[in-house]
């Protein structure tokens, strides 16, 4: 099933057209996992199910994903992969990530690709790459969501300063930060650089307060320059 058959099948409400991520975001992961034969999954986050439906369209494996709110989402998530008849391939955990995360790793599982867009404070974050590193396979991707938030710029910034057991991997969306484990972490118990950015957070209260408060004829200016150069 391609990326346009799939998402003609998704009930997404129109009010909460940005919760989920956007077709283009979905079709790079589709064509992602299927240039790197990928299909050991998992992602923290599940919503509508959109990112998920990908996932398993293009695995046709297992897909564990773990999201504590799908009452919040009228459980369309679960009534969108059973539509689309991916249901036997779909491990659900209803609770936090980190809650089972940890007990995956206890389960000794590995994954080869890891998305992680569910809590999206910095600590949340966090907690989901630290157990997201102890659950990947050497040569396996970390794919996180949410660029333009200065909580992920900073997880994202602390691997590219603390992990180079991790390599950046560009990407032609603008809201992924891409990352491949290439080797082991041979850290000792003091290392640590600094990861904070100032450029990182004039941004974030750029974008904040682009999209909060009133429109104005700046604000549009700036929306319309932000589209057409992206």
């Amino acid at each position: 099933m391609k990326p346009g058959e799939i998402n003609s099948k998704l009930t997404i409400p129109a009010e909460d057209s940005a919760s989920p991520i956007k077709s283009n975001e979905a079709e790079f992961i589709y064509d992602f996992l299927n240039e790197k034969g990928l299909t050991k999954t998992l992602e923290t986050g599940f919503a509508y199910a959109k990112s998920a439906s990908h996932i398993m369209a293009a695995t046709r494996s297992r897909h564990i994903a773990i999201d504590p709110f799908q009452d919040n989402y009228q459980n369309l998530g679960i009534k969108n992969i059973n539509a689309l008849g991916f249901d036997k391939n779909l491990e659900l955990h209803e609770d936090y990530s980190h809650n089972v995360l940890p007990k995956l790793v206890d389960r000794k599982e590995k994954f080869d690709f890891i998305f992680i867009d569910g809590d999206h404070k910095f600590d949340g974050i966090f907690v989901d790459f630290y157990y997201a590193d102890l659950l990947l396979e050497e040569g396996g991707y970390i794919l996180l969501h949410d660029t333009w938030m200065r909580s992920t710029q900073l997880v994202i910034s602390f691997i590219k300063k603390n992990r180079k057991d991790y390599k950046y991997q560009p990407t032609p969306c603008r809201n992924f930060g891409l990352f491949q484990k290439v080797s082991e972490d041979s850290r000792d118990g003091m290392f640590y650089k600094e990861f904070f950015t100032l450029k990182a957070t004039f941004s974030h209260r750029l974008i904040v307060w682009m999209i909060n408060g009133k429109s104005s004829v700046l604000k549009r200016m700036m929306f319309y320059l932000k589209e057409k150069f992206k």
